[in-house]
């Protein structure tokens, strides 16, 4: 059977098996040595297939770590949100965000740190895509400061698309710096969560174990 007189249906399964494949040798190499040092031929050839195919589902190497970090997003995420506790109060369930974003970050080595390294390639997306990863969580985190400070729940002097950002970084540096250390899991967990309810929780609020949702 000719390439024209393939159905359209098994043409279009055999390009989406293609991109996945070339996808996954991506996210494997980009978590093994980053961005700088993985070059387009490096994930064709992990993926087995020819470098011009890698130019038929991807523009170039920005284009394939652009796809793997909003892959890690979506991954994390729906890694976290099978895991976090629907109970307690804010520092209960932040912890239980940090404990899930470890875990995930145990059962897949580099990904995150990869996807978190090379922030100026997303930033400088002509698209204004926002699926990075520190967007993603970012994002949510506004929308569950934003819901906080709505219920009274959380001080109402703070920006919270501002305030997101900054506990993003503050968490991602955290962990890590506390992983290389070496640092008792708990205690590092123990730390950052008390840390950032004292900033935001409202002591005078009525009703402190209010839940006010979580990040999406």
């Amino acid at each position: 059977m000719s390439v024209e007189t393939i159905p359209l249906d098994r043409r279009q399964r055999k390009k989406a098996e293609t991109r996945q494949r070339l996808l996954d040798a991506a996210s494997r190499l980009f978590a093994k040595q980053g961005f700088e040092a993985t070059r387009p031929q490096d994930i064709a050839r992990d993926a087995d297939v020819a470098v011009g195919t890698f130019y038929l589902h991807f523009a170039d190497r920005r284009a394939a770590f652009l796809a793997f970090t909003e892959r890690a997003a979506e991954d994390l995420l729906d890694f976290a949100r099978q895991r976090v506790r629907d109970e307690g109060g804010f520092e209960d369930r932040l912890r239980s965000w940090l404990e899930a974003i470890l875990d995930y970050m145990g059962e897949n080595p580099g990904v995150v740190g990869a996807a978190f390294a090379n922030e100026a390639v997303i930033g400088a997306d002509p698209r204004g895509r926002a699926g990075s990863l520190r967007d993603r969580l970012a994002r949510g985190l506004a929308e569950w400061i934003g819901r906080g400070i709505s219920s009274g729940n959380f001080r109402a002097d703070y920006d919270p698309q501002l305030v997101s950002y900054a506990m993003v970084g503050l968490i991602q540096q955290a962990l890590t710096h506390g992983t290389q250390l070496g640092l008792e899991r708990d205690a590092v967990l123990d730390q950052i969560t008390r840390f950032c309810a004292r900033a935001l929780v409202d002591p005078d609020a009525t009703a402190p174990g209010t839940r006010t949702g979580e990040p999406r």
